[in-house]
């Protein structure tokens, strides 16, 4: 995926701890390992810009803290949106 001198200036001025923050208040709406939310609905439930939650859900996923669990068709547009969750347990 490329990105542009704006989208890495914008993470470079994010400090770790706001990162943390943000990382933090993804997980912590995953309250059941049966929870599963698409991208929009955690930046609905979270008050934060899709773009970021997009971001940190990728970090989330890269660390194996999420998982995508599945798809869910967009009534709106018809597009099938990832659905995340907690990572099945072994």
């Amino acid at each position: 995926m490329r990105t542009t001198w704006t989208q890495r200036a914008a993470y470079d001025a994010l400090d770790g701890g706001a990162r943390r923050t943000q990382k933090q208040m993804i997980l912590d709406l995953f309250y059941s390992p049966f929870l599963t939310l698409t991208r929009q609905e955690i930046a609905d439930r979270t008050n934060m810009r899709l773009s970021s939650v997009c971001g940190r859900v990728r970090e989330l996923l890269d660390d194996a803290k999420l998982a995508v669990r599945g798809a869910q068709k967009c009534a709106a547009t018809g597009v099938n949106n990832e659905t995340l969750g907690l990572p099945a347990a072994n």
